[in-house]
C-alpha cells in the first residue's frame, strides 16, 4: 500500500474533501490489493459524492479483505449503496448479511434499510417485520422512524388498528416538529380508517396546530370526512 496516499487521503477525508479522498485513497492500493480499511473509507467518500455504484464496489472490496472484520456495517453500507442505485432486490440481499452478523452493534440502521427495500418491492408485510425489528434493538436511539414506517405498513394492510398503536408508541419519544405533525397527520388517517373519527379531528387539529405543516391530498380527504362524521354526531370513541 502507498502510505503517503493513504495518509493525504485520510487526511482529505476527515476534512470532508470527497473528491480529494476518493482521489488520494484510489492511489493507495496496488492493482489487486485487498485492503478493506481504504476500500470502507473510499465507499463512504463515494456515498458522500452521489456515486452509488462506486460505492457499492467499494465496500464489496472490503468485505473481499477478510483480515478487515467489520463485515455487518460494510454489508449495511453496501445494501444502503445497491438501494441507492436502484437495486432493490441486491439491497435486501446485502441488508439481511448485515443482521447476520452478531457482532454488528447497529442493527436497527440494517433493519431500517431493509424495511425501506421491502416497501420498494411491495412487501409490506417483510418490510413491516423489518421495521418492527429497527424499533425494538435497544441500540436504536430513536425508534421513531421505525414505529412511523411501521403503521405505514400496517396501513398499507388495512390494519388500521396496529397502525394506530404504532403511531401512538412513537408518541412516546422525543422527535422534531415536523415529524411530530407528520406522525399526528398519520394517526388521523388511521384513526379515520378505523372509524374513530373524533379522535381523527383531534390528531389532524393537532398537526396543524402550529400552522407549518400542510395535509396532502388524501390527508385532507380524510380529515373533511372525520369532521362530516363528527358533526353528523356519527364519531365513534374508543
Amino acid at each position: 500500500m502507498n502510505q503517503q496516499a493513504y495518509e493525504f487521503g485520510k487526511i482529505a477525508y476527515q476534512s470532508g474533501d470527497w473528491l480529494g479522498a476518493v482521489a488520494k485513497l484510489g492511489e493507495a492500493k496496488a492493482p489487486g490489493e485487498a485492503c478493506g480499511e481504504v476500500d470502507h473509507l473510499l465507499g463512504n467518500a463515494f456515498m458522500k459524492l452521489g456515486q452509488y455504484e462506486s460505492a457499492a464496489s467499494a465496500y464489496q472490496g472490503a468485505l473481499a479483505d477478510a483480515s478487515y472484520g467489520k463485515r455487518g456495517a460494510l454489508s449495511c453500507n453496501l445494501g444502503r449503496a445497491l438501494l441507492a442505485a436502484g437495486r432493490t432486490q441486491d439491497a435486501v440481499t446485502a441488508l439481511s448479511n448485515a443482521v447476520q452478523d452478531a457482532t454488528y452493534a447497529s442493527p436497527y440502521k440494517a433493519y431500517m434499510g431493509m424495511g425501506n427495500a421491502l416497501l420498494r418491492l411491495g412487501k409490506s408485510a417483510e418490510a413491516g417485520a423489518a421495521f418492527r425489528s429497527a424499533a425494538l434493538d435497544n441500540n436504536n436511539p430513536s425508534p421513531v422512524n421505525a414505529l412511523l414506517n411501521l403503521g405505514v405498513c400496517f396501513m398499507a394492510l388495512n390494519r388500521p388498528a396496529d397502525a394506530v398503536t404504532s403511531y401512538e408508541s412513537a408518541l412516546q419519544f422525543d422527535m422534531s416538529p415536523a415529524t411530530r405533525n407528520k406522525l399526528y397527520a398519520n394517526i388521523g388517517q388511521a384513526y379515520v380508517a378505523n372509524n374513530q373519527f373524533q379522535q381523527a379531528v383531534n390528531a389532524f387539529e393537532t398537526a396543524l396546530a402550529d400552522k407549518t405543516y400542510f395535509l396532502n391530498d388524501a390527508a385532507s380527504v380524510d380529515y373533511q370526512q372525520a369532521i362530516a362524521m363528527v358533526s353528523t354526531g356519527t364519531a365513534i370513541i374508543r
